[in-house]
């Protein structure tokens, strides 16, 4: 076990120095009203122990907003945020947060969380970046080697979208914390099917657009080398085992769930719809340069987020004179907009390329478990942009973070392997001198 460690030294001593760094400037990060919101939504932690059926779909409640939020938003966040509130004795916030009113209406009624609220929970959510870098660091290796996971795990813990997004009391940190175990279950998945799900399972709840690595799991648990006997029957198993965990996981986690399943599903998704509506008109009419007609300018835009464009601390400007020395502060921290610039886009972007066209190179002569390997990781890379592609037709930063770890996962492997090709460049150089 000591001789183990001892072997990723390099990396345990990367994510002490990261998880050192991303507690310390906690208290410097912008203020979201969407904080606001899920701390709000955080006393369904209460309702789920004490009076679980209360949460369930009600037909005659359409107009209720809680339940809207419930039908809305993946339940994975408000649970955390509730632990944590509930470890440090505090209590949710007692009015949502309304956008039609001032800062200093908001404060007024109660819908501004107190410091010791907000500091609690994006704390509890910080606390998940420690095993995200971990994931991605034992996906980057399955894949490469510890030169590229130790790469990948610093990319991801020094992104701009990461450190601000991630650590905000908001959905975006168990999302991570969830896409970079499913990463990483991969290369167990023929052997550990319900491990897979588990990971698929807690991305989905964390926020449904990661609905897009469902199939890719399936792939996985199903794909079995030849020598396994008998193979048919240990895919079903393995499916089996998966969905088991998925459904179960997913049920138990939304007991909005419970009562009327299948009514349940259909308001969701019209709910859904005309929440997206609504943002897509008010975006027309107030900030028609974020909405995204095409799947080509949402390509586009989802590029620029993920390797050019600054920190975005708010999806509307309402409350930019509020936030504004905030966002000064914080972008004064040196490491917070790290390579958002032309030349780091281009140099990431490059990275990333090559860290793809290498891998796949490399494991189409290599044998299954690599194979296998980097075969999943593309396939999840695809599922997971498309989907987001076909889906989000709004300019907004954060909606981009789900493929940020199979950004950091490419970008760790093209590095690692332009190291290796210049040290044995260097080397042969010296041979012949």
């Amino acid at each position: 076990m000591r001789h183990a460690l001892f072997k990723h030294w390099p990396f345990l001593l990367l994510l002490a120095t990261l998880t050192a760094y991303h507690l310390w400037g906690l208290a410097l990060i912008p203020f979201h009203p969407d904080e606001s919101t899920y701390l709000y939504m955080s006393s369904d932690f209460d309702w789920l122990w004490s009076e679980p059926l209360s949460l369930t779909f009600n037909p005659h409640r359409l107009e209720d907003p809680r339940q809207i939020y419930r039908l809305l938003d993946a339940p994975l966040t408000r649970y955390l945020l509730g632990v944590g509130r509930t470890l440090a004795g505090l209590s949710a916030v007692p009015v949502d947060w309304d956008w039609a009113k001032s800062w200093q209406a908001n404060s007024m009624i109660g819908a501004l969380p107190g410091q010791p609220l907000l500091n609690t929970g994006r704390l509890l959510l910080t606390l998940l970046l420690p095993f995200s870098l971990t994931f991605i660091y034992l996906a980057a290796c399955s894949a490469g080697g510890r030169l590229e996971g130790f790469l990948a795990a610093l990319l991801l813990g020094t992104h701009a979208l990461v450190l601000l997004h991630a650590r905000r009391a908001m959905a975006e940190g168990p999302l991570l914390f969830a896409i970079t175990g499913f990463l990483a279950s991969l290369s167990f998945a023929e052997r550990r099917p319900w491990l897979v799900g588990l990971a698929a399972a807690l991305a989905f709840n964390a926020k449904h657009s990661a609905l897009a690595l469902l199939p890719v799991g399936l792939i996985a648990v199903a794909w079995l080398p030849t020598s396994i006997p008998p193979k048919w029957a240990r895919i079903v198993f393995n499916v089996v085992q998966f969905l088991t965990i998925y459904i179960g996981l997913t049920l138990a986690l939304n007991p909005l769930f419970w009562r009327e399943p299948w009514l349940t599903a259909q308001a969701m998704i019209q709910t859904r719809q005309d929440l997206l509506n609504h943002q897509v008109a008010d975006a027309r009419q107030y900030f028609p340069e974020q909405v995204l007609e095409s799947p080509w300018e949402r390509g586009v835009m989802l590029l620029g987020h993920l390797y050019l464009a600054p920190p975005m601390f708010a999806e509307v400007g309402n409350y930019r004179a509020e936030t504004a020395p905030a966002e000064k502060a914080y972008l004064a921290v040196p490491g917070h907009s790290l390579g958002r610039n032309p030349i780091g886009a281009s140099l990431w972007l490059g990275l990333s390329f090559l860290g793809m066209v290498w891998a796949g190179r490399e494991a189409f002569r290599a044998g299954y478990p690599l194979r296998r390997q980097v075969a999943l990781l593309l396939l999840a890379t695809a599922f997971q942009a498309t989907g987001m592609v076909l889906a989000i037709p709004l300019a907004w930063q954060r909606y981009s973070l789900p493929l940020v770890p199979f950004v950091c996962v490419w970008t760790g492997i093209g590095a690692g392997r332009l190291i290796r090709m210049l040290r044995s460049f260097n080397l042969r150089s010296l041979k012949r001198s």
